[in-house]
């Protein structure tokens, strides 16, 4: 109550009764009243009818449907405590909030033509908070000035630089799919399909460490858990490490990251998952408790990579008594989804192009399909870290780098803040995987140009189309790229066998890049995703892009 009492307290008592179209000097107007009778009684009056003339009666009723139902109930995997106004306002007041809600603000302004980003807070607060639920119309509802201006000329840029972004992507697909067919029709006529799924192959027992780390010259404390062989005599001649780096807002203990460990270690790895403490799931909720006042902690970008350092270090102290001196540490892979992809590529030498990273984020400039990316609202932070210049040269001089680094191994990874000259200075083996419905890490601007940047020979990149961020968002949008199909259904049914083909070809990787074992070269290869890859998630690896 006393957070709705200070919402009320800062913003105007009459609400929005008058929606105004505008493009350029014409417009149009249509009341608050008239989309209510349409949502409340399906009455498509005078006043409306312009706006419905193109739209076909089912369109109209699902549109009725949206304007009334909550967001927790329109089957958008928005999760139950994202529609509660406290957890939302703490959200709303961070950085990332913020920057969103500016951006917004261009799209969504007030009566008086100003952004809209505080009307627009206070409304979703508002609605939230009505017992009817947070709805499309209880947010116009609450809207606190007199009218919502629509800014034509801006949506339909944005539109068209989603339109933009799409048909890039559709390029690149058409492409990189004919690049890799035709790379493997020119490799060795083997039976790919028969090759062994090595995330079903381990013959190792695997043992569960727990470790909780110190690092005092950070004053930064972390968990880490270890997954290896439970007999170590058991291995033959020494023991890879992989290092697995959980994105933004997840854990080391979600279910894909222990699968994955669990069955490197079978394999005869050690897997390492250490926590970042400063960008995970108990910080965000943290946040959503009032005990942090951010969903995020803008060292992160530098913690992240020295969390990998300081553990290949403990590592090292403990390999003689805790590990029979059996680790191979000289040569270590790295494996991060998303921010994680970033944390890997930063420790194997990525340096941050600020210049680039000040282009991307300057809030006046217009929209283009390169700001259709959701990432950038956490990439863009990177510059809160100008006015600690100690910090910010870690992130563009290299010092991050740890040459005991010996591969890395990213899926969607938040990447383009390097730009082109940050990541040629990566020089160990790097496989990216980006996937064609990714709009948290959109794979053109993100995973391809940062591919385009490497300039080492060791490189790969693998498209995977039909594929998103994560499981949850790639049910979303095939739900809306492929409205009434089964293709959701078939995503489901197959997950399991991408998932496995994803720890297969990391596991395939590490005995090739630390164990040069050669003999699993052809998982290296454009002709074993095509024979592997099953519908709806085909996969397409090429090794060059002009």
């Amino acid at each position: 109550m006393g957070l709705l009492a200070g919402i009320m307290a800062t913003l105007p008592a009459k609400p929005a009764d008058t929606l105004y179209f505008d493009y350029g000097i014409f417009g149009r107007t249509l009341s608050v009243s008239s989309l209510e009778t349409f949502a409340q009684e399906g009455t498509v009056d005078d006043e409306l009818t312009p706006f419905f003339n193109a739209i076909p009666p089912d369109r109209q009723q699902q549109f009725q449907q949206v304007l009334t139902t909550p967001i927790d109930q329109l089957n958008l995997d928005i999760p139950l405590a994202f529609t509660d106004p406290f957890l939302l306002s703490q959200w709303l007041y961070t950085p990332m909030g913020e920057s969103a809600l500016v951006r917004v603000g261009k799209l969504i302004q007030t009566a008086g033509r100003l952004n809209g980003q505080q009307a627009i807070r206070g409304a979703i607060l508002l609605a939230a908070a009505d017992p009817d639920g947070l709805s499309l119309l209880n947010i116009i509802r609450a809207y606190p000035t007199e009218g919502i201006r629509f800014n034509l000329l801006n949506i339909l840029t944005l539109i068209n630089a989603v339109d933009t972004n799409r048909k890039i992507t559709e390029t690149l697909i058409t492409a990189i799919a004919q690049s890799s067919a035709a790379a493997a029709d020119s490799e060795p006529n083997i039976d790919y399909e028969g090759l062994p799924v090595l995330a079903q192959t381990g013959e190792f027992t695997v043992e569960q460490r727990s470790l909780v780390l110190s690092d005092l010259e950070r004053d930064r404390t972390f968990p880490v858990e270890i997954f290896l062989p439970a007999n170590l005599d058991a291995v033959q001649g020494s023991i890879p490490v992989m290092i697995l780096s959980h994105g933004y807002g997840d854990t080391r203990t979600n279910s894909t990251a222990i699968q994955t460990a669990k069955t490197m270690a079978a394999n005869g790895y050690m897997a390492v998952l250490p926590e970042h403490v400063g960008s995970n799931k108990q910080y965000q909720r943290d946040l959503m408790r009032g005990l942090n006042q951010d969903s995020f902690e803008v060292m992160e970008f530098i913690n992240r990579p020295l969390d990998i350092r300081f553990l290949i270090d403990t590592l090292e102290r403990q390999n003689a008594t805790n590990f029979q001196n059996r680790l191979q540490l000289d040569q270590v892979g790295v494996l991060g989804h998303s921010l994680g992809g970033y944390t890997a590529l930063a420790a194997a030498g990525a340096t941050v192009d600020i210049k680039h990273l000040e282009a991307q984020c300057a809030p006046d400039q217009d929209i283009t399909h390169e700001q259709v990316n959701v990432s950038l609202a956490l990439q863009c932070r990177v510059l809160e870290l100008k006015s600690s210049p100690d910090a910010l040269e870690q992130l563009t001089d290299g010092s991050l780098a740890d040459n005991r680094i010996g591969f890395v191994f990213t899926l969607f990874p938040v990447a383009g803040l390097f730009g082109k000259d940050g990541m040629s200075t990566v020089q160990v083996p790097t496989v990216i995987i980006g996937g064609s419905l990714d709009i948290a890490s959109p794979v053109a601007v993100e995973q391809v140009a940062a591919f385009k940047g490497l300039t080492t020979d060791q490189k790969y990149l693998y498209l995977a189309e039909n594929l998103s961020h994560t499981a949850e968002l790639t049910r979303v949008a095939l739900e809306i790229t492929h409205p009434d199909t089964d293709v959701v259904e078939g995503f489901s049914k197959t997950q399991e066998r991408f998932t496995d083909l994803i720890i297969t070809l990391a596991i395939a990787y590490g005995n090739v890049y630390l164990k040069d074992d050669s003999a699993y070269l052809p998982y290296l290869t454009s002709a074993y995703v095509k024979a592997v890859s099953i519908a709806p998630v085909h996969f397409h690896l090429v090794r060059s892009i002009e």
